[in-house]
Order: C-alpha cells, then sequence, then structure tokens
C-alpha cells in the first residue's frame, strides 16, 4: 500500500490513504489544499469530493446526510475529522475538479486556479486570508495581479 509523505498532526493523511479511493474518483479541497503548498500552516480537516466507487467506499463509513451548504450530501468519516462530499457547491463540475486536479505526494488536490475562484465566489471572512495567499503567490511566479477568476459552470 502506497504511504503518503505527507503528513499532518492529526494523521488525516495516512487515514484517507487507508480507504483506497480509486485515484480518478476523488479530489482533496479546502484547507488541505493550501496546507500542502505551504499557503496555510495548519488545516481543520480534510474536504474531499467523491464520486462513483469513491463515493461508494466513502458510504460504508457512515449515512450520508444533506452538506452543510445545502448542495448534495456529506459522509463523516467516524475516526477522523475527514468528511466526504457527493458534489462540491453550486457551479461546479466534479468531473472537472477531478480531472484537473494537481496530485502531491500521490494524492489528487483541488488546483489553486479552482480553489481561488471557489474562495473569492464564497468570499466569506474566513476565506479572506487565504483568498490573499494565492493571490501573493500568483503574483510572484507571474510578476502580475492576478485578476478574479471565473468560476466554471457545471458542465
Amino acid at each position: 500500500m502506497f504511504l503518503p509523505l505527507l503528513t499532518d498532526p492529526a494523521g488525516l493523511f495516512d487515514t484517507l490513504t487507508g480507504l483506497r479511493l480509486p485515484h480518478g474518483s476523488y479530489v482533496i479541497c479546502g484547507s488541505a489544499a493550501l496546507y500542502v503548498r505551504g499557503l496555510r500552516d495548519r488545516m481543520g480537516d480534510l474536504d474531499v469530493l467523491a464520486i462513483g466507487p469513491a463515493w461508494a467506499i466513502a458510504a460504508t463509513l457512515g449515512a450520508p446526510r444533506p452538506a452543510p451548504s445545502g448542495h448534495g450530501q456529506v459522509i463523516r468519516h467516524p475516526h477522523a475529522d475527514i468528511e466526504v462530499f457527493d458534489r462540491w457547491t453550486p457551479g461546479w463540475s466534479s468531473d472537472r475538479l477531478i480531472a484537473t486536479a494537481d496530485v502531491i505526494d500521490g494524492l489528487p488536490f483541488m488546483r489553486l486556479s479552482c480553489l481561488l475562484a471557489w474562495k473569492q465566489a464564497a468570499l466569506r471572512p474566513k476565506d479572506l486570508p487565504d483568498i490573499a495567499a494565492v493571490s501573493a503567490l500568483c503574483r510572484m511566479w507571474t510578476g502580475h495581479h492576478t485578476p478574479a477568476l471565473e468560476r466554471r459552470p457545471a458542465s
């Protein structure tokens, strides 16, 4: 079994890897996608978007409940702070988010451009530091200010 080199104090990456979710059917979203890139000092939990076979495996962990967003369902891992969603927020194609994931140490993470666009669209107070961190990284890479990215509609 592949064990990631990625570490976190709670062992969430190891726990997720232990589920043996098939690649191409899930992506790690939210704060973990920032944490692995050094844009956050910590992450609160793992938010995982899963479809098809990955969702079927997640369903063995517990009963799906309505997602906090009111869009889709979520399954909470019984022993770890991992939430598995059957879709992302409205306007985001699950297939596209999974297909365009950046693989870091064998695990698929939401692309920064998607994460930035999602956080800019949500514009919750807790998103502001993340938006600033990703925007600063983009400026460093390009030497230019990064304009707001458009949300990609579901296909």
